[in-house]
């Protein structure tokens, strides 16, 4: 029997919670949301709020916590709640690295889910189950063509990560991380905030799994 995920389902919950409320209270998300100018002011806690609350309307929404309970889930299972945490929280960092550099005003917990995309890749690649990295790729690809807002970009991404996910068991460990580290790369040139969160999740997996031999816990 799998141990219960608790860290997916408390972080579920806190991101939840004020993710919906803000639908009812808008103010709510400009009040927590990432705004480089005030958190240049002092107003450094928005640089761990903006992660509880959505600028991308009902669908962002919907789809961030699907992904957060899935993606959440099923790399807690792979490599437990400790590295979950490091994971997140190395997208979480370097995502909000990059949201103050890049001047990115906004909110999400996309960051956080790209560390986990990042994390998972890492550890497919140390020989662990890669149904994980396999969702966070996905995860990744969504993200990249987001920005490109072409149905033809989701359809190739969503036919992509289909492949990686059916054939997993044929798939190299590594191809996970290559394909999260060019995105990561790409977006990062392209000045988007989720490109040093991907590089971030990879980085705590590389910290987190590093001198382990596959099938290692």
């Amino acid at each position: 029997m799998r141990p219960f995920p608790r860290v997916t389902a408390i972080v579920f919950l806190l991101t939840a919670v004020p993710s919906l409320l803000q639908f009812a209270y808008p103010a709510l998300e400009t009040n927590l949301r990432r705004d480089p100018a005030l958190i240049a002011d002092g107003q450094v806690w928005r640089l761990v709020t903006s992660s509880l609350v959505q600028d991308s309307g009902v669908a962002g929404t919907v789809g961030n916590l699907g992904f957060l309970l899935v993606l959440g889930w099923l790399t807690e299972r792979t490599v437990g709640p400790g590295r979950w945490l490091l994971f997140f929280g190395g997208g979480v960092a370097l995502g909000q690295v990059g949201g103050m550099v890049f001047d990115t005003v906004g909110a999400g917990s996309s960051i956080g889910l790209c560390g986990l995309a990042g994390g998972a890749a890492i550890a497919a690649w140390t020989g662990r189950d890669p149904l994980a990295a396999a969702v966070g790729t996905l995860y990744a690809l969504l993200v990249a063509v987001a920005t490109l807002d072409a149905l033809w970009g989701y359809v190739a991404a969503a036919v992509l990560a289909g492949l990686l996910i059916s054939q997993r068991a044929r798939v190299p460990g590594w191809a996970y991380a290559l394909v999260v580290l060019i995105v990561g790369v790409g977006l990062t040139i392209g000045a988007d905030l989720h490109g040093p969160a991907l590089l971030g999740g990879l980085a705590a997996g590389g910290v987190a799994l590093r001198r382990r031999g596959p099938g290692s816990s």
